[in-house]
């Protein structure tokens, strides 16, 4: 008998050290972190802000905080540990880790937590009474372009420079012919076509962009499309993809576009702890609908897309949790 209860009390015990053991894997995990985004009233401002508030909800007590950023800033940002979220285009991240320019040096410690959007396209936005059709006219006719490019140092701005410079023309070009090439948030930059300030603005964008959308109730618009030559030029430097912009897009168009294409994906430094990458993507899969509610450029976003990341390796702590999550 006295054995017996010698056995119970170590059963006991072990029963007791195993739910404090398990304690902290059940337990409602608290994380502190920030992101960075886009400027405030974008839409990576909106999902960066979601991203917070899926965490929240997931684990309690957890302290998340936005910052405003700027692209290429927020990669260097998270690669120093300053900030432990950011949000930026895949491609520009490998061309980050290449050193490509506007990087001085190689940033290659960046990793994948998961897939944002797909489908950031680029849409080279004109006025239809400049009588441009395509690049190619612009450059014939020697067309005294105003034009602004996103912000500056941005993908959205290096897929624009790519794109022009791939059709043949330059800033310099375009400057000698009496226009001017400046940077610009989206919605400032259409104001000022609006206003009849500029001609045209360049940007990498989802189909169909709201703002483009809304700007071609009050303005005639076109798109210029790319040539295969230079969609090729453009995905060999960049890594981007050719895609088609289709005339059902928007009610200005005749034709499909012809264009290329990017992806936006939430990532991290390599040195997270796994288990807080982990975490993470727990939370945005725990509150998927939500989540996919965020923003328009979340909807129609599918869980299985969530981990093509390509070119962007993902976290060790993301390749755990999509092993478990199929």
């Amino acid at each position: 008998m006295k054995k017996f209860f010698t056995v119970l009390a170590l059963v006991a015990v072990i029963f007791s050290v195993a739910g404090f053991a398990s304690a902290p894997a059940q337990a409602a995990q608290k994380l502190d972190l920030a992101i960075c985004g886009g400027s405030i009233g974008g839409a990576w401002a909106a999902i960066g802000e979601g991203v917070g508030e899926v965490i929240r909800r997931s684990y309690p007590g957890s302290n998340t905080a936005y910052e405003v950023g700027q692209e290429a800033a927020n990669l260097a940002l998270v690669s120093r540990g300053k900030i432990q979220l950011g949000i930026a285009h895949a491609q520009l991240i490998k061309m980050a880790a290449d050193g490509k320019q506007p990087f001085k040096k190689k940033i290659d410690n960046l990793r994948a937590l998961c897939v944002l959007y797909k489908g950031a396209v680029e849409h080279f936005i004109i006025k239809a009474d400049t009588g441009a059709n395509s690049f190619a006219d612009l450059k014939s006719k020697k067309y005294p372009l105003k034009v602004y490019f996103n912000t500056k140092g941005s993908f959205m701005d290096i897929v624009g420079q790519n794109v022009i410079a791939a059709e043949g023309i330059t800033p310099a070009d375009i400057d000698k012919w009496g226009g001017f090439t400046k940077n610009s948030s989206m919605g400032a930059a259409l104001d000022l076509m609006r206003d009849g300030k500029i001609d045209a603005y360049s940007n990498v964008i989802q189909v169909p962009s709201s703002h483009v959308v809304d700007a071609g109730t009050t303005l005639k618009l076109n798109l210029l499309g790319m040539s295969p030559a230079a969609q090729k030029k453009v995905n060999d430097e960049l890594g981007t993809y050719s895609t088609v912009i289709p005339k059902s897009a928007y009610n200005f168009l005749k034709n499909d576009v012809p264009t290329v294409g990017a992806t936006v994906i939430l990532f991290t430094n390599a040195d997270l702890p796994d288990d807080e990458a982990y975490a993470i993507l727990k939370s945005i899969k725990d509150n998927f609908p939500y989540f996919c509610n965020i923003h328009g450029s979340l909807k129609g976003l599918k869980f299985s897309d969530l981990k093509d990341t390509a070119p962007v390796p993902l976290h060790p702590g993301a390749v755990k949790f999509f092993n478990e999550h199929k």
